[in-house]
């Protein structure tokens, strides 16, 4: 049997850490998915428990010489591994037996004694580093290991204190405790459970912990049974399903029913942690009417709100809801805004230092993290418990109430057709801020209730970030409003109208907004709040010098941009001929392929017995049915002819204009993707999420297109030199807070060493010259600068399941 030699002063855990990650080069040449690649844990578990020791391991190893070994019930942790081993069981089986002989023989290669002395670190490193690989997926049942520690400094265990863990994930809260704590979680996923069962083992704490495989909701413990803390980490926005309310008919939501349950099963001087989506702050109904009771029975002691992003599975704003049913401050409730103790290594990538914030939240002094408020106080806020509304600064200056007036307009629910007017119809923009209404046609009115306005106002927008201040000038033909807009009457013996403008795109006032603002994914202001943000409101006089001080200057950049157009045209006419003629002679043949691909398909519509046999043949072989090779056909000759339109001289991005392309659509574009011509399959996880037809960025479809086609060809010829069903890339899109990353990564062959983005991104610079020419690299970040991404990251040899990641990021805007 081989055996490390131990270097003395050589950190054992990062060693055996390092040898591990061999493993994953094997794993990826295995027809195994990243979903199976926990198996790593299970192997590497019952090597540490000797499961591996005898002879018959040092000759070929087969699946069932360890089948074998998991059915000797005198061996170590037996009964539990017995049943572990079903969660794994498919995924070992797919594993070739040379594959698996690789793997032993490299967990053989690794000090045993080492091993077991720093077991708990090591299962932790590799475990943290495979749900960050995994991504969302990785972050549904593994939430940041400085989270769940303070949370257990939060609670402040006692000695013999029993715990009940619902929704248990990976059992998180079991492992942390000291000794004397009992521990009873409980999940009901079986992968799930098996994976937090064998991190209970790695941390020995099997004798004070249960963990069972249970529906928390179904087999929530006897109203008897008590609690001195109740810890948990819910399923984010799960509405209860049928059958569960027709058991429990008066809770909605996870949340609720955790909260509810919760405090029933605590004991006299008991404690609940939860991490729950801000939206239960602030949200009406059930959430409202549970607020009020947790308030007026005084259980709340503290709500912490953490940053957009931080667990991997959402990126919504989430917080830590503490209930105590023996506070030592009665009356009041500490409000904790987090940000501050937060590292950011870019976005979705954050750490908390779990230290300062648990000093921070014992701190009986206020101070810009920390607010101590009372009850009476979020009465009048009316139970509103969202955290910013509590930070709010002192602003000078004069209330919107008192210059502008709210013109509720005429109610329009008898007109059929009119000038809507929608949120992308105002202006965003300080100095043309007039309503262009001859812009706008009229359309049938679907919705029931509209506001009519025919007096001339100021718009300004209530959902998203930004007010789009916008004047509308009234000449005779009304407009027609949602309840998105609101309209106002300005008092111009106060305030001019232009300054007013200025004044509402200014930071001071965004910064008010936001400490007003509500809701997720698109957030709102009630018009109450809108009309408390400040203005500063000089005299008359000044306002009209700062305005005429700002169009001056606003009118020469428009100059010096007119000049800069008219030279760009000059130069861009003197090419554009020749290419005419190109494109004039590829224009017939083009065409006879969307012709003749048409006619293929109708001929083909009729389905008969014949065309499914061949049919499946075609897509045995090709893995695509006809039907969708042939639309594909259709779909890459209209991008070619894109791409000929604009490309007289080239690949000019700017000759593709900028648009709001929706988060759906965004959806759909990498849906059409497809992996039939490459040497690997390709993995999609969309936007989740609401409102995605609302919400968009700012891009091109048909460069964004060709920015992913040069990184999915470039991952075919440098990454994956042959076809293997193991080959994957994987293309995620995730929306934090007002952000979408867009992630490509693959689990091929990484990049040279010392290869590095600027090497990728210099023309004609290539790793293989004979594979591709260097302009692909070059033309993905000139696309990126384009769409205003100058700082995207190619991420290297840091994960050792996927070792190449292209990161994108784009600013989501709202388009309704």
């Amino acid at each position: 049997m081989i055996r490390e030699i131990q270097v003395e002063g050589v950190n054992p855990i990062e060693s055996i850490t390092d040898k591990m990650w061999s493993v994953f080069d094997i794993l990826r040449n295995e027809p195994i998915t990243p979903e199976d690649y926990h198996l790593v844990l299970f192997l590497l578990s019952i090597y540490k428990d000797g499961y591996f020791d005898g002879n018959i391991f040092l000759t070929r190893i087969k699946i069932r010489n360890i089948e074998n070994r998991l059915h000797d019930y005198t061996a170590k942790n037996y009964a539990q591994y017995a049943e572990i081993y079903e969660a794994f069981e498919p995924s070992l089986h797919r594993l070739s037996e040379n594959g698996l002989q690789a793997i032993i023989q490299l967990l053989l290669s690794i000090d045993i004694t080492s091993l077991k002395s720093n077991f708990s670190d090591i299962f932790d490193n590799i475990l943290y580093r495979i749900a960050k690989s995994q991504s969302r997926f990785g972050g549904e049942f593994l939430q940041p290991s400085e989270l769940t520690r303070f949370i257990c400094c939060l609670a402040d265990l006692s000695e013999r204190s029993t715990i009940f863990n619902p929704f248990a994930g990976v059992a998180s809260f079991g492992v942390f405790l000291e000794k004397g704590q009992f521990y009873f979680g409980q999940e009901i996923n079986f992968k799930t459970w098996a994976i937090g069962t064998l991190r209970i083992l790695a941390y020995n704490r099997s004798n004070s912990c249960q963990f069972v495989k249970d529906d928390s909701i179904l087999n929530w413990p006897d109203n008897n049974q008590k609690f001195d803390f109740i810890l948990s980490n819910p399923p984010y926005g799960l509405r209860l399903s049928n059958n569960y309310r027709d058991m429990f008919p008066d809770y909605t939501t996870a949340e609720q029913f955790l909260i509810e349950k919760g405090i029933s099963s605590l004991s006299s001087e008991g404690k609940l942690i939860a991490v729950l989506p801000n939206g239960f702050l602030f949200k009406s109904g059930r959430e409202q009417q549970l607020r009020v009771h947790l308030v007026e029975a005084d259980l709340i002691e503290a709500i912490i709100s953490l940053p957009g992003g931080y667990v991997l599975n959402t990126g919504v704003p989430l917080i830590i809801l503490l209930l105590n049913k023996a506070k030592a401050n009665p009356g009041l409730v500490k409000f904790i805004d987090a940000r501050k103790f937060f590292d950011s290594k870019g976005a979705g990538e954050m750490i908390l230092d779990y230290r300062a914030l648990y000093s921070e939240v014992k701190s009986e002094l206020e101070s810009d993290s920390l607010r101590m408020v009372t009850t009476r106080k979020i009465r009048d806020f009316e139970f509103n418990l969202n955290v910013p509304r509590y930070f709010q600064k002192r602003f000078k200056g004069v209330k919107l109430s008192k210059i502008l007036e709210y013109i509720r307009g005429k109610r329009a629910s008898n007109i059929e057709f009119g000038k809507l007017i929608r949120i992308r119809n105002l202006k965003d923009d300080k100095f043309e801020y007039y309503l262009d209404e001859n812009s706008v046609e009229n359309s049938e009115l679907n919705r029931p209730y509209f506001r009519l306005i025919d007096e001339t106002c100021l718009l300004l927008s209530i959902r998203w970030r930004i007010l789009k201040p916008t004047i509308f000038k009234f000449e005779g033909t009304p407009i027609l409003l949602s309840n998105d807009i609101l309209a106002f009457k300005v008092n111009e013996s106060l305030v001019n109208v232009s300054y007013l403008i200025n004044e509402l795109h200014s930071n001071y006032v965004q910064e008010q907004l936001e400490s007003y603002r509500l809701g997720e994914p698109i957030p709102y202001i009630r018009r109450n709040d809108l009309l408390e943000i400040k203005v500063k409101l000089p005299s008359l006089k000044e306002q009209t010098a700062k305005v005429e001080g700002l169009e001056e200057l606003s009118n020469n950049i428009k100059s010096l941009q007119q000049e800069r157009n008219a030279l760009a045209h000059g130069s861009s006419s003197l090419r554009f001929d020749e290419f005419a003629s190109l494109k004039h002679t590829l224009g017939r043949p083009r065409q006879n392929i969307l012709d003749w691909s048409d006619n293929l398909l109708h001929f083909l519509g009729n389905r008969t017995a014949e065309f499914q046999k061949l049919n499946m043949a075609f897509e045995k072989f090709y893995e695509i049915d006809i039907i969708s090779a042939l639309n594909e056909i259709k779909r890459d000759v209209n991008f070619m002819s894109e791409i000929l339109e604009k490309g007289e001289n080239g690949l000019i991005v700017n000759e593709y204009p900028l648009q709001l392309v929706s988060l759906s659509d965004i959806n759909a574009l990498t849906n059409h993707l497809t992996h039939d011509r490459f040497n690997f399959k390709l993995t999609r996880l969309p936007i989740k999420g609401e409102k995605l037809k609302e919400r968009g960025i700012e891009c091109n479809p048909t460069l964004l297109k060709t920015l992913i086609d040069n990184i999915l060809t470039n991952a075919n010829k440098h990454a994956f030199s042959n076809k293997d069903t193991a080959n994957e890339v994987l293309i995620e899109l995730i929306v934090i807070e007002d952000l979408l990353i867009l992630e490509i990564k693959n689990n091929g062959q990484p990049f040279p060493k010392h290869f590095d983005k600027e090497k990728f991104i210099s023309k004609y610079t290539t790793v293989n010259p004979v594979a591709g020419s260097g302009l692909g690299g070059y033309d993905i970040n000139r696309i990126a600068e384009y769409f205003n991404n100058p700082g995207w990251e190619l991420i290297l040899n840091d994960d050792p399941i996927y070792p190449v990641k292209f990161k994108f990021h784009f600013q989501i805007k709202l388009i309704k």
